[in-house]
Formats: C-alpha cells, structure tokens, sequence
C-alpha cells in the first residue's frame, strides 16, 4: 500500500509508511507537506475509503491537533 497516491486538482496525497502497519498520509500542495497520522488501523482504512471515494483534505484534522488547509 506504501506508495498509493491520490492525485487532486491542487495537491497530492500519498501513503507513507510510518509504523509497522499503520500508514500515514503525505498531504502535498505547492511543494508544501502537510502529515496525517491515524491513530489506528481502522482510522487509516477509513481515510484510505474516503479517498478512494473522492474526498477533499481540506479541514481534516491531522492527527495532532491541526487542521489540513488547502489553499
């Protein structure tokens, strides 16, 4: 799953490893990166659902406590 990427009009959002199995999420815009990190396997596999079904970033939280802003 490493390497999947979803490609939207703005920015970019790829998976990256980050502990054994759970995944976090590379948020790319205008060569800024912003980082979700789910804090368990189902949340990871809902945000992977909610990609793959089509939904903006924008407003997420990421996981510590900030919101992920697409400009």
């Amino acid at each position: 799953m490493t390497g999947k990427a979803w490609v939207k009009d703005t920015y970019t959002v790829e998976v990256v490893d980050y502990d054994h199995e759970l995944k976090r999420f590379e948020v790319t815009q205008n060569g800024k990166v912003q980082i979700i990190t789910p804090d368990s396997i189902e949340n990871m596999n809902q945000i992977i659902e909610d990609l793959d079904s089509g939904e903006d970033v924008d407003g997420w939280e990421d996981g510590h406590g900030n919101t992920i802003v697409i400009d």
